[in-house]
């Protein structure tokens, strides 16, 4: 019984694995239409793709039949926002980005954990004194 419940769950994991080469696909898809070569940062969120570029694309694209909505950021104000709502961030899947850049948004990311955790671990003193 053990051995068939195993054998069940290994078929079913590739068909989130499918979902996710789609999205990507569709990604890179995009920037082919676009002019990648300016492209930071590119994800995805349902019919939403984030392009983080110096060159500004156009609002919605079709791929595939699908009309995608476009959420452009400037790469210096894209920095800023993320600082301000990590979650234009984190809700997106990133499939493309300049590793470079990426460091800069993983850094800004760690440096807000960082202090969030510090405020926490002074609130908690505060508590015990």
């Amino acid at each position: 019984m053990i051995k068939k419940s195993i054998f069940i769950i290994k078929y079913f994991i590739p068909v989130n694995r499918f979902n996710i080469m789609d999205e990507k696909e569709i990604v890179l898809k995009a920037l082919d239409r676009i002019d990648k070569w300016y492209v930071m940062l590119a994800g995805i969120k349902d019919n939403n793709l984030l392009i983080v570029s110096k060159k500004v694309p156009p609002n919605v694209i079709n791929i595939d039949g699908v009309d995608y909505t476009i959420k452009y950021y400037d790469p210096e104000d894209y920095l800023r926002v993320i600082t301000q709502n990590e979650e234009e961030f984190r809700s997106y899947r990133i499939y493309y980005f300049v590793k470079v850049y990426m460091r800069k948004v993983l850094d800004i990311l760690s440096s807000l954990e960082v202090q969030r955790m510090s405020e926490e671990f002074e609130k908690s003193n505060e508590f015990f004194r």
